[in-house]
């Protein structure tokens, strides 16, 4: 598939861009319900870059944050959202403040 396939299929194509550049969970949830459904995690995730663009927002299925995962879409079930993950390194001091005070409200 190209990436313009890919971009012309995308569930989220024509929604406002707005969506999906939240990183606080509770205002992640639209962007994530869309994501939950989409077959293109991959090519989103190689599109954005999310990781080495330091990107803020919802890609691939994932809440960034400056680049790192602060959560994201269970890949054995969609509807469940992952904080962190323990196979990565995600746990940063900048991250766990985020974490602690943005998302969960702590």
């Amino acid at each position: 598939m190209s990436l313009l396939d890919f971009v012309e299929q995308a569930p989220c194509r024509n929604l406002d861009p707005w969506l999906f550049d939240q990183y606080q969970l509770d205002l992640a949830q639209p962007a994530l319900a869309i994501c939950r459904n989409c077959i293109f995690w991959k090519e989103c995730d190689a599109l954005v870059k999310p990781a080495a663009s330091h990107y803020d927002g919802i890609a691939a299925g994932k809440v960034w944050r400056n680049g790192k995962v602060l959560a994201r879409l269970s890949l054995d079930s969609p509807y469940e959202l992952l904080i962190g993950d323990e196979k990565e390194d995600l746990f940063d001091e900048e991250t766990m403040a985020v974490r602690g005070s943005e998302l969960l409200g702590n």
